[in-house]
């Protein structure tokens, strides 16, 4: 199964996720923003590298750099920046200036 195919369309999410983390970091000046960032990223590379090795799922080699072989670099890189936009939207609706 070749998962970079279901989902959102991954580079326009990815930029998109990038723009609304890199804003926000810029706006609150929060160092939260890139620690939340960085948990979903680790949490996600275990999750990610446990599933390919027991052969859950595998992606497709097409993308530029691959990590251990088996993981594309775009996928830690939307969820590190998916993490600082959804801290970003906390800070937001809190009102936290």
């Amino acid at each position: 199964m070749d998962r970079l195919k279901k989902g959102p369309y991954n580079p326009i999410f990815l930029l998109v996720m990038t723009l609304v983390g890199l804003a926000g970091l810029a706006v609150y000046k929060n160092t939260i923003i890139i620690e939340t960032g960085v948990l979903g990223m680790v949490g996600n590379l275990i999750y990610e590298l446990r599933g390919t090795k027991n052969k859950d799922w595998k992606y497709s080699p097409a993308s530029l750099y691959m990590i251990a072989g088996r993981l594309p670099i775009e996928v830690i890189l939307t969820y590190l920046f998916t993490g600082m936009a959804a801290a970003a939207y906390v800070f937001f609706r809190l009102g936290i200036f």
